[in-house]
């Protein structure tokens, strides 16, 4: 008889949020080069994982995204993709 692993662990939580983990981490590398003063390369990296959180927002089932899922499918992905492309435009601004 095997026994099923607790669901409230450290372990079964990060599996419940492996999208929104690694969303975590890549921002917190991302506002790093930010800091190190390369702003609009930190721009276009925040755009592009925005628009990247937006798609595996709509291809993957609301289980797997976790706590990115929101609102419905189509306005978190129109949301992300809306603010991806005002940040990926503001960063290639010039004077930044």
């Amino acid at each position: 008889m095997t026994t099923e692993p607790s669901p409230f662990t450290l372990r079964a939580a990060f599996r419940r949020q492996a999208v929104l983990t690694v969303a975590l981490v890549l921002l917190v590398v991302i506002v790093a080069i930010g800091a190190t003063g390369a702003v609009p390369l930190a721009g276009m990296l925040l755009a592009g994982l925005l628009a990247t959180l937006a798609v595996l927002r709509l291809v993957l089932p609301t289980c797997r995204v976790g706590a990115l899922a929101v609102r419905s499918r189509g306005v978190d992905a129109t949301v992300m993709l809306v603010i991806a492309a005002g940040l990926a435009v503001l960063a290639t601004s010039p004077n930044l």
